[in-house]
Parts: C-alpha cells; sequence; structure tokens
C-alpha cells in the first residue's frame, strides 16, 4: 500500500509538470503560427506593393512617350492613384529628380532626402525607367507604413503573448503558495494542539513511575524522549507565526542535532563534524534551525544503504554563515537537484516529501539564506549547502 501511495504522489506530481511543459508548448505554437501567417501575410503585401511600384514606373515611362492624350491621362491617373507607398524618382546618375508620400515638411532638406533614398536601397530593388535612346530613370520605394508596422506586429504580439504567460503563472504560483501556506499552517497547529495532551500524560505517568520506584534510569530515557516530543510540538506551534532570532552559537546546534541523530540513526553511518576552532555566532531560530539540520541528517541517512558517512561542515565568510552538509549515499540526479525541494516529491516508500520543502521554507523565508544541492557524485559524496547572510534580522518573511 505505502508502495502504491509513493508511485500515486510521484505520478500526481509529473502529471502536473507535463501539463506545465503542455501549456507552454501550446503557448509557444501559437505564437509561432502567428509569426509564421503574419510574416505570410508581409510577404503577399511586398508583392502586392513591388507590382504597384512596376505599374507605376510603366506609368512614368508611358508620360514621357505617350502620343494619345487618353493615353497620358491613365499615366497620370496610376501615378496620383499611390498615396501611401513613399516613392523618390532619380536619373541615372542617382540625382534626384522627384518623390511622392514623403515628408512635406522636410522636402526642402536635401539631407533627408537622399538619407530615404539610402533606405530605399537597403529595403527594396530599384525599378528601371527605360526612356529609349540608352536613357533611363531608376525609381526607389520604401515599404509603406502599414507594412512597416505589419512586420513588427507579430513580435509585438509573440512579447504580449509570453507577457500574459509569465504574469498567469507567477499569479497561479503565488495563490497556490499561500493555499498550501494555509494548509500547512493550520495542520501543524493542529499537530501541535494535538500532541499537547497527550505529552502532558506521560509527564504525569512518568512522575507516578518515579514514585513507584522503577529504575531512574528508565525513567531518565522515557524523560528525554518527552522532552523531545515537547520540541517536536514547538517546532510545529511555530509554523505561520513570527520567528524569533537570537543569537545562538551555530557549532553547539550543528555538535547537538548530529549527537541526537547519532544515538538514533544506524550503527554502520560514522557522523563527523568538521568546524572551525571558534564558535560561529549567528541568529537563528534555534527550534526550526535543528528541524532543518535533522530533516537534512535523515534524507542522508536514508540515502545510505549500508554503510557511510555524513560530515557536516561549516564556514563563516564575512557576509554569511556556510553550512555543508556531505553523505555518501546513493546520489541525486542532476535534473533533480531543484525538484526534491518541491512538496509532495518523495523516492521513499514511506512519507510525504515535505521534509527538504519546509526545510527550504525555514530557510529562506526565516534566516535570509539558500539552501540547495551543490554537487552530487552517486556513492561517492553528496553535499546540500545552507547559505545564510548574516543580516538574516533585517529582512524577513513571516509566510512559512
Amino acid at each position: 500500500m505505502n508502495k502504491l501511495n509513493k508511485h500515486n504522489r510521484v505520478d500526481i506530481y509529473s502529471k502536473k509538470q507535463r501539463w506545465k511543459q503542455i501549456l507552454l508548448m501550446a503557448a509557444i505554437l501559437i505564437g509561432m503560427g502567428s509569426l509564421w501567417y503574419t510574416n505570410r501575410l508581409v510577404s503577399q503585401i511586398e508583392d502586392t506593393e513591388r507590382h504597384k511600384m512596376e505599374l507605376w514606373a510603366e506609368a512614368e515611362r508611358n508620360v514621357v512617350s505617350a502620343d494619345l492624350e487618353s493615353e497620358l491621362a491613365f499615366s497620370f491617373s496610376v501615378i496620383e492613384s499611390n498615396t501611401h507607398i513613399p516613392v523618390i524618382l532619380t536619373d541615372s546618375e542617382r540625382r534626384i529628380l522627384g518623390n511622392k508620400n514623403l515628408d512635406s515638411t522636410r522636402l526642402d532638406d536635401s539631407t533627408y532626402l537622399y538619407r530615404q533614398l539610402e533606405h530605399a536601397r537597403e529595403e527594396n530593388d530599384s525599378l528601371v525607367i527605360n526612356l529609349g535612346a540608352g536613357e533611363y530613370q531608376l525609381l526607389f520605394y520604401r515599404d509603406s507604413i502599414v507594412l512597416r508596422k505589419l512586420i513588427f506586429f507579430p513580435y509585438v504580439q509573440l512579447g504580449v503573448i509570453i507577457l500574459f504567460i509569465l504574469v498567469s503563472y507567477i499569479a497561479f504560483s503565488i495563490s497556490r503558495q499561500a493555499e498550501q501556506n494555509e494548509v500547512w499552517t493550520g495542520l501543524t497547529k493542529e499537530a501541535a494542539h494535538q500532541l499537547g495532551t497527550p505529552i502532558s500524560s506521560l509527564i504525569g505517568w512518568m512522575e507516578l513511575l518515579r514514585e513507584s520506584g522503577l529504575d531512574p534510569s528508565i525513567i531518565v530515557e522515557m524523560q528525554k524522549d518527552t522532552i523531545r516530543l515537547e520540541k517536536i510540538t514547538d517546532r510545529f506551534s511555530k509554523i505561520g507565526s513570527k520567528p524569533t532570532l537570537v543569537e545562538a552559537d551555530l557549532s553547539a546546534i550543528l555538535a547537538e542535532s548530529l549527537e541526537y541523530m547519532k544515538t538514533r540513526g544506524p550503527k554502520s553511518i560514522e557522523y563527523l563534524l568538521d568546524l572551525p576552532s571558534k564558535p560561529i555566532i549567528h541568529k537563528l531560530n534555534i527550534t526550526l534551525f535543528e528541524w532543518v539540520i535533522e530533516n537534512l541528517c535523515k534524507n542522508a541517512t536514508d540515502a545510505i544503504k549500508e554503510k557511510g558517512r555524513i560530515i557536516v561542515h561549516a564556514v563563516e565568510t564575512e557576509e554569511s554563515v556556510i553550512v555543508d552538509l556531505e553523505d555518501t549515499g546513493t546520489g541525486i540526479a542532476k535534473s533533480k537537484f531543484r525538484t526534491i525541494f518541491k512538496p509532495g516529491y518523495t523516492t521513499k516508500k514511506r512519507g510525504w516529501g515535505l521534509g527538504l520543502s519546509l526545510s527550504k521554507r525555514i530557510i529562506e523565508s526565516y534566516h535570509n539564506g539558500k539552501i540547495y544541492v551543490l554537487s552530487s557524485d552517486p556513492f561517492d559524496s553528496t553535499i546540500l549547502r545552507i547559505i545564510m547572510k548574516k543580516s538574516a534580522s533585517q529582512s524577513l518573511d513571516t509566510s512559512l
């Protein structure tokens, strides 16, 4: 049954990822389809404008060689019908003879006219107007304003689509995260409330057992476990509340957490500490930070199949405190470096896949830090890194 639940959770997570990919691909295809169609439309308009300019050139030639008044009138009507395509007429030496549909306020500026001529040469091939007797004129034209706007339209449209997808994704992510926060906060506070009553009862039963003359060493061990339960309850009660950060000895906290895991973990695993000679003082929420270290150690323990070791390194720099947890387990695929911190992702037969996700939230939201997979080489060394800035108390998000 546990195996089935594990596969169901992984399958649900995979389906969500596939749907995101499908929606992204659909948006890209829509954008590319729009781009292709618009470019095809632009090409058709360019051909139409080219055809119009060929008629215009023919009309210019007819104006020079026309014999009949009707032919002349027709040629002038063709020339006058062009009201939107910028045109420049030059002689064979490319001296400007005339123009049409340019900026009427700048026609006296020769620099402007020849700049427009260069633009026209770059945009379209010139048309030759054969005047006979070896003489000819050249007709240059630019793309119409409508065509120029249409060329850029698909890119604008694609940008709008991408922006819409981005805004929608951010809104969806924020909404989903807010919903998760509410569920997690409610769940943890209810768990803390439910644990409170049996813990109080256990404390009372221990007092009775102490009075009954039970072996004191047994009472001491029971008391340790009861204190542990109280600490777990305190952790759950802090979720969703404003964190209290205090100056604490990080080295001592790491040593204590690793010692606890050592007494509760398999004897085949070696637990080691690599700490600087002097204490590392940093502002922490001790209860929650201990929870993070224990979560990382438990995951490392699960990743070690038989014999292995877990090493906790810590170092202090001018700007931050760095904690590395190294294990010799099965390793993490590079494609899963980020995935393992997502809620619901797990490769275990048991578990909800919330430990690393919760650890990430505690470090990022409460301690102004980051947690990520630094490196992973299967059965050799996997390192998870925590970096916390020394200004952790200045900028906090309380929505765990």
